[in-house]
């Protein structure tokens, strides 16, 4: 599984609330702990960096580039 496949896998089986949550998250925004988890679940590779408060997980590209085109779609 690519990790593209991993990443819609996530999306398709995430409730509503979960997507419109992760539409709201930034670029330079950490993943909330239970939304890494689902995403490490479903396939997905997820780094963690240092933080101040203890370990983060950081946004993977595909996830980026996989909500970027979901907002261009909502928004048209």
């Amino acid at each position: 599984m690519t990790q593209q496949e991993a990443v819609e896998s996530w999306w398709f089986d995430a409730d509503d609330f979960t997507r419109e949550r992760a539409l709201r998250l930034r670029a330079t925004d950490l993943l909330p702990e239970d939304m890494a988890l689902d995403l490490i679940v479903a396939g997905v590779v997820v780094g963690e960096v240092d933080t101040r408060d203890g370990v983060g997980h950081v946004i993977p590209d595909p996830v980026l580039d996989f909500l970027d085109g979901a907002r261009q779609l909502r928004f048209r």
